[in-house]
This record gives C-alpha cells, structure tokens and sequence, in this order.
C-alpha cells in the first residue's frame, strides 16, 4: 500500500461520504473473530452430529440446512443493507442470531433439533457478510478492489486459526464447549459493534452526508435486474460466469466439510489429524489471498478479456481436487493436497466474483450485488451436501464424485448461456 491506486470509478465513491478508519478497523476485526468461528460450525457440527447418531441423509441435510436459507436470504438482506444507515443494524443483529445459536448448538440432543438450528445459522450469515462486504467498500481511503483484498485476507487469516481452535476446544473439552465458547466470542463481537454504533452516532455528520445519503430505494426485481441484467451484454455474461463458478465452488466447499471429517474418522484418522488437514485450507486460502492483494496480480486476472476463463479454470481445479478426497490414505498425505488445491481454486473464484459483483457496481447496488454473490454461495453449499448425503448412505467416498458432476452441469449451463448471449449481440 505505498503507493495509491486509481480510484474505480465504477462504484461512484466521490459522492459517498465514506467509512470512517475505526468502522473500517471494526469491521475488519469482527470479519476475523467471526470467520475463526465459523470454522469451528462447518468442521466440528458434522463430527458432532454423527456422535448424536445422525445417518447419511441427515448428515446430508445438516450440512446443507444452513445453506438453503443462504441460498436466497442474502440477497435480500443486502437488497435491504442499501438503505444507508441499516448495514451496522444488520451486522449486531446478525452477531446476536448467532451468538444465540451457537448456544443451542451446545445443548442440542438430537441430529433433527440441530438442522433445524442450523436454519437460523444460515439466516445470521445472510445478515452479516453482504453488509460487510458493501461497507468495506465505502472505505474512503482505497481503492473497492484494494479494500476487499485486505478484507479477505484478513477474515481468511481468522478462518486458518479456527480449525486449530476448534482442534484444541474439541480434544480438551468437548464438542459442546467448542460451542459454547463460539456463543461467548459472538457475545464480545455484539459489545464491540454496539459500541462502535453509538459512538458514530454522536459524532457531527459529514457537511454534505444528508445529500449523499439520499439513495433511491427499488424493489428486488428492479435490484436483480440492475445486477444480472444490465445493457452490457458482456458484462451480463461475466457476472453469470462469476456466479456460477461460485456456486459450483461452493457445492465442492459443503461436500468437502460436511463429509470429509466423518470419512477421515471412520478411516482411523484422528480428530488432531483432521483438523491439521482441514487447517491446510485455511493456511492456504490466507497466502493466496495475500498474494492477490498484489496490484498487478490483481489486474492480471481481473483482466476482461480473460476473466471468465480464469474464473472457470480455478473453479474446476476446486472440484476435480475433489476426487482425490476418494483415495484411501490413512496417512492423509493425500488430503493435504485436495485440500491446498481446492484452497488456491476457490479462493480465486471467490475474490474474482465478488470484485465483479461488489466492487465493480453502483454505490447504491453494492449491498445487492454482494447478497446475490451470497447467495450464489448458498445456492451451491445446500445443493452439495444435500445431494451427497442422498446418494452416499452405502460409503461416505461416493459424495466425493458430486463436485465433478456439478462442474459437468455448471459448463453445460454456461455453454447454453454464452449461445444466448452471443445470439442477442
């Protein structure tokens, strides 16, 4: 950051009074305590609820549960989070939904009892990361791209500490304390935000805020039009690949989490063992996004004449990375490798989409742009699972091939889109 990047004049920042540095500060560090947790949830809960007899399906279904709520609510949260003033509503509400549920999930006694909690978890993220995500480009300081890499690589770098928490929470104490303590982080997170909250309220506004707080207020047809369907026909087509790539990762992400530790388990791996392996992701994830923080990295494959192949490329090497979750390896040496390699393609899938969605938007269609990214994400991680945990009752391997033919489907569908995009030019 020595030097100052071009301001983008996509996302109209002039005109926008911009985030002050303790809102940036504040929001960078809930993202990482937030994302230290969420591990501990996507890793730990499958384990736990084949501990409290869950089958197949079920693990199926508690993996996807959180994610059928996140495959359409984000969009709808951030379509809302637009209306200036509501994103840091949104955020404390979302920290006290899921300070809530992580308590439940620490007396929950039934395999039923935690999808239907997991219902709400989903519910808590939709309201959290599209107003994150939307605020931290109002940072008047950087430049949008420049703002959401050091957004990501900083709740990424809270996201590799959370398997090796939840490792020691877990084998120390117990599943249910892991949980507990995830409820007591989330409870620090509502002070802190609270905080901050009342603090800018009695703060001067900027001379010119009320002029510039004045955003039109649409409907969510109208919103899902200016995002998906704008009179760029190019531009259309990139934001589709983009959503679909990150659908498809995040299909190979919910059937790499849900399943894979009761695999690892029931092939005599330990619980430190799966969670050094799953830790591998997040290590990774961290310098990759470190990496893309780069300018000229970032150009490189932002770049529009080469975008949507990036996109795809990346997005099939997080899938086909899957199949080597298939090989019987009690020593794991080969899990490490999956899972790097998913890490470094679904990272790149994820930072390029969300630039194209968040960053390379209107001021007044960031929050939008950032739920329909969300929910991309939700659309793909309640498929996955749920389809894995259908078809894998006779050998928890099998939900390893759901990855691939998603990738199968995903370019059969890009395929059917690029024909109809070139026909209307």
């Amino acid at each position: 950051m020595k030097s100052k990047e071009p301001v983008d004049l996509t996302n109209s920042k002039a005109s926008a009074p911009g985030m002050t540095g303790v809102q940036y500060l504040d929001i960078l560090l809930s993202s990482a305590v937030a994302d230290a947790i969420l591990p501990v949830f996507y890793i730990f809960i499958p384990l736990f609820a084949v501990t409290i007899g869950a089958n197949a399906l079920e693990l199926g279904l508690v993996g996807g549960a959180s994610y059928a709520v996140y495959s359409f609510m984000p969009f709808i949260m951030g379509h809302f989070s637009d209306r200036r003033g509501s994103r840091k509503f949104f955020i404390v509400s979302a920290f006290v939904l899921l300070c809530i549920v992580s308590l439940l999930y620490s007396i929950t006694i039934s395999p039923v009892t935690l999808i239907v909690i997991r219902l709400f978890e989903g519910t808590g993220w939709a309201m959290l990361w599209p107003a994150m995500e939307a605020s931290i480009t109002e940072d008047a300081f950087r430049e949008s791209k420049k703002s959401l890499s050091v957004f990501n690589y900083t709740w990424s770098g809270g996201a590799a500490l959370g398997p090796l928490i939840g490792t020691f929470l877990v084998t120390v104490y117990s599943y249910r304390f892991a949980f507990f303590a995830s409820g007591i982080l989330f409870a620090i997170l509502i002070a802190l935000n609270l905080a901050t909250l009342f603090r800018n309220k009695a703060l001067p506004s900027p001379p010119n805020y009320k002029a510039n707080a004045k955003i039109p207020r649409t409907s969510l047809a109208s919103s899902i039009r200016a995002v998906l369907f704008s009179a760029d026909k190019k531009r259309n087509f990139q934001v589709w690949t983009c959503l679909v790539a990150t659908s498809l990762s995040a299909l190979t992400s919910g059937v790499f989490f849900t399943f894979f530790g009761p695999y690892a388990h029931s092939l005599g791996l330990t619980i430190v063992l799966i969670g050094a392996i799953t830790t591998t992701y997040g290590v990774v994830r961290f310098f990759t996004y470190v990496v893309f923080a780069r300018q000229a990295i970032r150009e490189r494959i932002f770049d529009p004449s080469k975008r949507n192949r990036n996109v795809l490329v990346f997005a099939s090497l997080a899938s086909l990375s899957s199949l080597i979750l298939i090989i019987k390896d009690p020593s794991g040496i080969a899990y490490f490798i999956s899972f790097a390699l998913f890490a470094i393609g679904y990272s790149i899938v994820y930072a390029v989409s969300q630039g194209t969605l968040i960053a390379e938007t209107t001021q007044e269609k960031m929050g939008a742009g950032a739920g329909l990214f969300e929910s991309s994400i939700g659309i793909g991680a309640a498929i996955g699972p749920t389809v894995a945990g259908a078809i894998s009752a006779s050998a928890l391997r099998i939900s390893f091939i759901v990855p691939v033919v998603g990738l199968v489907f995903a370019l059969a569908l890009l395929f059917v889109f690029s024909r109809s995009s070139r026909k209307s030019l």
